[in-house]
């Protein structure tokens, strides 16, 4: 008994000092651990201030506003009310189509949803300049009215409906919806003309020189200029009513020609003059095949080309017409 006992004193003192040694080494490796909490603590908090802010800093911080109204420093937010268009937006607003539809990444044939922010930069106020400019109007769409027959109410060309509005040819419009109709402002230079710019007053010294080369008489040059201002402003418009394109809103289904010819301002003018060697087939029929055109006043001859609008729309630009010629051949000469 005495020796079995002194077996099991010695087993358990053996089993003791082992499980001394094990709690010995875990309470020495939770103080390695913790010196090291201990010195990474003192660490940060002896690291200078500014390495701390380098450290958040360094993290990509959330973007919490739009980068547009960041990177377009002084432009308005507008909110596009119901019915309301890129032009509409510029206009009351005193800017250009072109410079909204620029800063906000849009197209001409963009359209706008209700609600939806556009962003407008005003310039400073600057002096009028002698350019054509149109003075606004608007009109709301009623039931069974298109395009067209809008135009048409207003004396307005139906392609300069679309431009004002940043509308193309397919173009649907609701009742209720507000269109801008252009209406000419003639802002008159000394010799009494429209001064015209850019794309406009290129496109005019091309139809001058059209018909000065095929020998067409003075009015009938004055004619193409009314003609080509009342059906695009003077624009060479790849869209308009039906399958109108061009400078004069030719149609190639009536005759006038092939579409990529009709965009050429220099063959579209060809052909609105007419003659030998036009190209021109019927039903379409050339200035210069009308027969008795020479008596005829402006706007009675545009329209017998034309047939777009009433003859008085046509006949209301010719002083500016005439006044374009004489400045146009001045600058020639």
């Amino acid at each position: 008994m005495s020796s079995t006992l002194s077996e099991q004193e010695r087993q358990a003192r053996v089993d003791g000092g082992r499980h001394a040694g094990d709690q010995g080494a875990l309470r020495s490796r939770l103080g390695a651990a913790g010196r090291l909490v201990g010195s990474l603590a003192r660490t940060v908090a002896a690291a200078p201030d500014g390495d701390r802010e380098g450290r958040r800093s360094s993290r990509p911080a959330p973007d919490a506003q739009p980068i547009m109204r960041r990177a377009r420093e002084g432009a308005l937010e507008v909110l596009v009310a119901d019915g309301e268009t890129v032009f509409d937006i510029a206009a009351r607003h005193g800017v250009s189509t072109a410079s909204v539809l620029a800063l906000n990444g849009l197209g001409w044939r963009s359209h706008l949803e209700t609600g939806q922010i556009v962003l407008v930069k005003t310039a400073p106020a600057r002096q009028p300049t002698g350019a054509v400019a149109d003075e606004l109007h608007r009109h709301r769409v009623g039931e069974d009215e298109t395009i067209s027959s809008i135009a048409q109410r207003h004396g307005v060309a139906t392609a300069a409906v679309l431009l004002a509005n940043g509308l193309s040819r397919g173009s649907a419009i609701r009742a209720g919806q507000q269109l801008v109709i252009p209406v000419p402002n003639l802002r008159r230079t000394g010799s009494g003309a429209v001064r015209l710019t850019g794309e406009m007053l290129d496109n005019a010294r091309i139809v001058v020189e059209a018909g000065r080369q095929a020998g067409v008489p003075e009015d009938g040059i004055v004619i193409a200029l009314a003609a080509a201002m009342q059906d695009s402003s003077l624009h060479n418009l790849e869209f308009g009513e039906a399958d109108a394109v061009g400078l004069f809103q030719q149609r190639p289904s009536a005759g006038w020609g092939d579409e990529r010819a009709l965009l050429d301002p220099r063959l579209a003018a060809v052909a609105f003059f007419g003659g030998a060697g036009s190209g021109v087939v019927a039903p379409a029929t050339g200035l210069l095949d009308v027969g008795g055109w020479e008596f005829m006043s402006v706007g009675e001859a545009a329209h017998a080309v034309q047939r777009n609008a009433s003859p008085a729309a046509y006949g209301k630009w010719e002083r500016a017409a005439r006044g374009w010629l004489h400045d146009l051949e001045r600058a020639g000469s």
